[in-house]
């Protein structure tokens, strides 16, 4: 599963989600820190990393398939950062070349905090293909345990550069600390990108601070060397617009994503 850490010391592997086994179920926890915030809210690609992390887990029991995200939508509330948030998800299909998820996330007092929406693609691993865990929910909620914590804020800890804020244009290095499994950028980095790329723009255009707080990404191709850069463009005039995103590999010229994002302007 490309959402499993795969070493500690990696990005996604600190951003305080846990996971546990409550009757059953594999249930996934977030617990927000102030590297993990933005504006004291919890940010967009955080919440998109326990949506996938969640829907990929509970789908993906296959020992030599792939189960790859090929589509995120999430959507979260622009509300103070909660104690603890919890993702249960709901497996919509699960069929031979495809599968999709629902996921809820609540905080500890059972409020709504996010929704998401992950389609996946299935493929057979190949013999050059880096080796493929295999892991239950329950071997799952052991590994994602005493998990350590981001030192810096999560888009420096990523090393995300701003090159043109005004244009929402951002890069990252597609270092080994921000890949998966599978070797590519993990999924919840590319978010961040997205994420970075819409808050500058949206932010520069408001002269004030804003949160992302809807995401519709599409994962359309691996990520190779890198670096990884965006280029936006806003759907609209006013600052609660769309904004239409893509990031393409620098280093062979590949479209890899296409998002649409969108922010509100915090009073």
């Amino acid at each position: 599963m490309t959402d499993l850490p795969q070493q500690l010391t990696s990005v996604p592997s600190r951003l305080g989600v846990t996971g546990r086994l409550e009757d059953g179920d594999f249930l996934m926890d977030l617990a927000p820190t102030p590297e993990t915030l933005h504006h004291g809210i919890v940010r967009a690609s955080v919440l998109t990393f326990l949506i996938d992390a969640i829907a990929g887990i509970t789908l993906d029991q296959a020992p030599d398939v792939w189960t790859l995200t090929t589509d995120l939508s999430m959507r979260m509330l622009a509300t103070a950062a909660p104690e603890r948030a919890t993702a249960r998800n709901s497996i919509l299909r699960r069929g031979g070349r495809s599968g999709s998820c629902a996921v809820e996330v609540t905080t500890s007092t059972g409020a709504p905090l996010a929704t998401g929406a992950v389609g996946f693609a299935t493929v057979p691993r190949r013999d050059d293909d880096p080796p493929k865990p295999h892991i239950t929910p329950a071997r799952a909620a052991q590994l994602f345990r005493g998990m350590g914590r981001l030192d810096r804020p999560l888009r420096e800890e990523a090393g995300i550069r701003v090159l043109d804020a005004a244009a929402g244009v951002a890069e990252v290095a597609a270092t080994p600390m921000l890949r998966n499994p599978a070797g590519t950028l993990q999924g919840a980095m590319v978010a961040l990108v997205v994420e970075v790329a819409v808050e500058e723009l949206v932010g520069a255009r408001a002269d004030g601070p804003v949160i992302v707080c809807d995401l519709d990404i599409r994962y359309l191709s691996k990520t190779g060397a890198g670096p990884v850069r965006s280029a936006c463009r806003a759907l609209g005039d006013g600052p609660d617009a769309p904004v239409e995103v893509t990031l393409t590999d620098r280093s062979t010229g590949q479209l890899t994503t296409h998002a649409y994002a969108r922010a509100v302007v915090l009073p």
